[in-house]
């Protein structure tokens, strides 16, 4: 049963509930105001009795017209409210049916006192014969018209009983009434709390547990509802998940053993490639020293291209290790002033190179967080590139500094050198790619690929704008940075 049929299933129950215990209510209102309402009727026939047992004496002192007219009307008010009684109990009809059995006794005697002579036109022992007469009869009245009264009384007696029950009966059901609907109430949220929220906090818990990586994990809901649904695919899931993560802890295992492989074989081919190379400088700088007044011009360029292309042998080697271990090595981030170590790459590379007027423009307080040793190798091969391919301005700027773009800071080095076509930017940042000819801008072609694996390593990026003639801009960021000022789209 899915949640929204439980959901109906309790609402329905409920308004049932409900329904009932109002209809009861009404019921028990309803027995209460028929009480009250015999109550009344019957309290109405005592005062008509008692009426007419007035009047009844009024006509028996004076035998007046007016005092039995009188008799008449009450009677008939009498005998219609016992011809219209609401009795309903055993009871109550018997008392009304004697009611109405001891109204045909008054009558009769009524019938018979008003029919009798005036006792003073008659002698005197028919007088006395006469006034006993009446007496017996007048007694007879009065004693049926007592008992009446006393039945009367009797009604009312009973009709009060029958509305304190019926109150009794409405605190009853009220009472009853709160008890089912808390009961209702209770059970509602008890199957709440056991279907529904208890398994949420256990699905719940059950995320936590996958986010901290125990992928164990085993939820325990069994049902047939939305959230066991839920569930099943939450144990499909994570095992699916368990599958996957020991799939890649396999394959990081299995490149784990490559990388150590392949770095192990890479210092071996370092180490096998360098002693014949070494050998080749050396006995070709040997030959020269030697022997370089017994060769011509072409045979000392010969010996010159051969160390020549040694010693760049060597530096690619190098620098394809030095991309290695950038890719492998832990980072140890700190607070690091660009700034500050652009100054210090600046100074070594006019120191390795002087006569050469380069002017530098570095902005202060570029702060980053970063490994210091990992930046230093980024910022050295773009500033070293920038030094590179403004050998042949006249007038050669170098900045680094930071603008904001797109809401994130990006740092920069610029130059205003040869530039470069931006149909191939797209090359810059592979291995062993180069724009220009090695002759005119020596170099590995493995630089920024270095570069640009260290600013992935510090989740960062690289980009380049250029003009061929006009110079170039690597824009650079990394994960942490401060912010800086915004500026142009091209700083130099």
């Amino acid at each position: 049963m899915n949640i929204s049929t439980k959901q109906r299933l309790a609402t329905g129950t409920a308004f049932a509930a409900i329904g009932l215990i109002a209809a009861v209510i009404v019921w028990a209102y309803t027995e209460v105001e028929f009480a009250n309402r015999q109550r009344e009727q019957a309290a109405e026939i005592a005062r008509r009795l008692t009426e007419l047992r007035l009047v009844t004496v009024d006509y028996r002192m004076d035998r007046l017209e007016r005092a039995r007219a009188q008799w008449h009307a009450v009677s008939a008010r009498l005998d219609s409210l016992l011809a219209n009684s609401n009795a309903t109990g055993a009871a109550e009809t018997a008392i009304v049916s004697e009611l109405r059995e001891n109204r045909a006794l008054v009558r009769s005697y009524f019938a018979e006192l008003s029919s009798a002579p005036a006792i003073g036109r008659a002698d005197a022992a028919d007088q006395v014969s006469r006034r006993r007469f009446e007496s017996q009869l007048i007694n007879r009245l009065l004693i049926v018209q007592q008992d009446s009264l006393s039945k009367a009384f009797r009604l009312i007696d009973l009709a009060a009983e029958r509305t304190n029950s019926a109150q009794q009966l409405v605190r009853f059901v009220i009472l009853a009434g709160l008890v089912l609907f808390a009961l209702i109430t209770g059970g509602t949220f008890w199957r709440i709390r056991r279907d529904v929220l208890g398994p949420i906090v256990r699905l719940q818990t059950g995320t936590g547990e996958l986010a901290g990586g125990n992928w164990n994990y085993r939820l325990g809901i069994v049902g047939d509802d939305e959230i066991g649904e839920l569930a099943r695919d939450f144990e499909a899931m994570t095992k699916s998940l368990r599958e996957a993560f020991a799939q890649i802890e396999r394959k990081n295992a299995d490149l784990s053993a490559l990388n150590q492989e392949l770095e192990a074989f890479s210092y071996s081919v370092s180490h096998d490639l360098r002693a014949p190379l070494r050998s080749m400088d050396g006995f070709s700088l040997m030959l020269l020293d030697d022997y370089g007044d017994k060769l011509d011009a072409e045979g000392k360029d010969a010996l010159a291209r051969i160390r020549a292309a040694s010693q760049r042998m060597a530096a690619l080697i190098d620098d394809l290790l030095r991309l290695s271990q950038v890719t492998r090595a832990e980072l140890e981030p700190v607070r690091v002033d660009l700034a500050a170590m652009a100054r210090e790459i600046a100074d070594t590379l006019e120191q390795e190179h002087p006569g050469r007027p380069v002017q530098w423009a570095i902005e202060p307080g570029l702060s980053v967080r970063v490994d210091a040793a990992l930046m230093r190798i980024a910022l050295q091969n773009l500033l070293a590139n920038a030094w590179k391919f403004t050998g042949r301005t006249e007038k050669a700027l170098i900045r680094i500094g930071a603008l904001q773009r797109a809401g994130r800071t990006q740092y920069f080095v610029a130059d205003n050198g040869v530039g470069f076509d931006m149909r191939y930017a797209d090359r810059l940042f592979g291995a062993f790619q180069r724009l220009h000819h090695a002759d005119d801008f020596p170099g590995t072609g493995i630089g920024l690929a270095i570069v640009q694996r260290i600013l992935r390593r510090h989740e960062g990026s690289i980009r380049a704008e250029a003009k061929e003639g006009e110079g170039a801009t690597f824009f650079f960021n990394v994960k942490d940075s401060e912010h800086g000022p915004d500026g142009q789209s091209h700083p130099c």
